[in-house]
């Protein structure tokens, strides 16, 4: 008898946890709703629990306030971007992965743009206003890229005495100022690409021997092109 009553209490425990996350996951639905409609300032806690169907109390004893529920869905959609994107933490070439991983990640912001272009927008918003703001859309990107580059470093790829974070600094805030134009609307997904991925082979060029400087010299030659015909074409 007591082993029964232990199993139907964690079954109750279970549907229990089961409805509360389910809940948590309505509230972000509804979050991304709201931000793909109106952008970061249709998120109030009050209409956010209008769009879930659930009271404002509920909001705060799932998740907190507004922007902890920012943050988590930060989390949730940087969790589910690097799903799709190739994961390696040893690449055999590291220059090519790099490559790889900034493309994919463009490539994935652009996907979801609704969603993406406000967030950044809210980030903007809180640095202008010198607040700490509760979405951080390079830091993840920062520490990838600088395993990514010490590992190069210690292998010999790269033949460079900087620290490898300051280094990941200097790509990711390239691609940070590109996604602000991008989200801003003033560059399109193509430019977006082209000048994150100039940034980062702009970084490597002064990195390598002089046998893989001259390929990225050339990738570095196309992208200029490329990023000249979007200006001409642009409004």
């Amino acid at each position: 008898m007591p082993q029964e009553t232990t199993d139907e209490g964690l079954q109750t425990t279970g549907r229990r946890e089961q409805s509360v996350e389910a809940r948590r996951q309505q509230i972000l639905q509804a979050a991304r709703t709201l931000l793909s409609r109106g952008g970061i300032g249709a998120l109030s806690m009050r209409k956010l629990a209008e769009e879930a169907s659930l009271s404002v109390n509920t909001l705060y004893n799932l998740w907190g306030t507004r922007e902890e529920i920012l943050r988590a869905l930060t989390l949730d959609a940087r969790e589910r971007m690097e799903a799709t994107l190739p994961i390696d933490p040893s690449p055999a070439d590291p220059i090519a992965y790099c490559q790889t991983l900034v493309r994919a990640t463009v490539r994935e912001m652009c996907r979801q743009h609704e969603l993406f272009r406000p967030m950044i927008l809210a980030w903007l918003e809180g640095e202008i206003a010198g607040q700490a703001s509760p979405i951080e859309p390079m830091a993840h990107s920062i520490r990838v890229l600088s395993q990514i580059i010490q590992a190069a470093q210690r292998s010999g790829v790269f033949e460079c005495p900087m620290n490898p974070k300051h280094i990941a600094w200097q790509i990711e805030h390239g691609a940070q100022f590109a996604s602000v134009q991008w989200a801003l609307g003033r560059i399109d997904d193509a430019h977006f690409e082209a000048r994150a991925l100039y940034g980062l082979n702009l970084a490597f060029v002064g990195l390598v021997d002089e046998a893989r400087r001259a390929d990225i010299q050339t990738k570095l030659k196309g992208l200029e092109r490329k990023m000249q015909g979007m200006d001409s074409i642009l409004p």
